[in-house]
């Protein structure tokens, strides 16, 4: 025991404290090795490898989907090619695009056809019940769309007329003197009125305003209204002497 603990040589003793130093660190190593190598040794090398041969999956619980050998998840199957199956996250965040609404476009209304006269009513009657020989009376010419649905109808001067009667003769017409005037095609809605104002002179005339004009006299007259091929019933008019 003495001479393990206190070597003898030729040479000094350090060296001999050395040697056996560097071959116990030898051996510490290779123990060390071993150790790690082993099974279990030191806790953190590789896993036990698993049993040979694949595992067999246990079958899928209700509602459940089963797991892929690959690692991936199997999405379930729909009848419907062109829809996603339920559990599929979309780009909008797991739920389907819905189309925007298309706003419907109003029908187009079909334009308004032409008035009959039988879907007008034409009257003509004095702005105030009698006049003075003398005066200009007003004479108002109003249409009146008597359907139930927009026509057209021309409106316009050029097929105006207001007459002065006294029985059968005819005295003064608005176009006798001043045929010209212009046409005025207007949409009708119904129940909708045009009212035309026509100033008389209180004087008589002819067409194409022939002959002298003289003022008519004091007396009860009738008025009759044109327009284009509708015509007015009559109304009456009176014509007073100045007091």
């Amino acid at each position: 025991m003495i001479r393990v603990l206190h070597p003898v040589g030729p040479l000094p003793a350090s060296v001999y404290w050395r040697r056996r130093a560097v071959a116990f660190a030898g051996m510490v190593a290779v123990l060390l090795l071993i150790w790690a190598i082993l099974p279990g040794g030191g806790g953190s090398g590789p896993a036990p490898a698993a049993a040979v041969g694949s595992p067999t999956p246990s079958p899928p619980s209700d509602g459940a989907t089963s797991p892929d050998p690959n690692g991936l998840t199997a999405s379930p199957a729909t009848d419907d090619p062109g829809r996603p199956a339920d559990g599929d996250a979309s780009a909008g965040g797991g739920s389907a695009t819905t189309p925007a609404p298309t706003t419907r476009q109003p029908p187009v209304q079909p334009a308004p056809k032409p008035c009959d006269d039988a879907q007008l009513r034409l009257t003509v009657s004095p702005a105030q019940p009698a006049y003075l020989v003398g005066q200009a009376p007003v004479l108002r010419l109003q249409v009146r769309n008597v359907g139930t649905v927009p026509c057209t109808r021309d409106l316009g001067a050029a097929l105006q007329e207001v007459l002065v009667y006294q029985g059968a003769a005819r005295l003064w017409s608005s176009n006798d003197c001043y045929p010209e005037g212009q046409r005025d095609l207007e949409v009708m809605s119904p129940g909708a009125v045009h009212t035309f104002p026509v100033i008389w002179s209180g004087l008589g005339s002819q067409p194409k305003c022939a002959g002298a004009r003289t003022r008519v006299g004091a007396g009860s007259y009738a008025l009759v209204g044109r327009l284009g091929t509708l015509a007015s019933p009559r109304s009456p008019l009176t014509l007073r002497n100045p007091a």
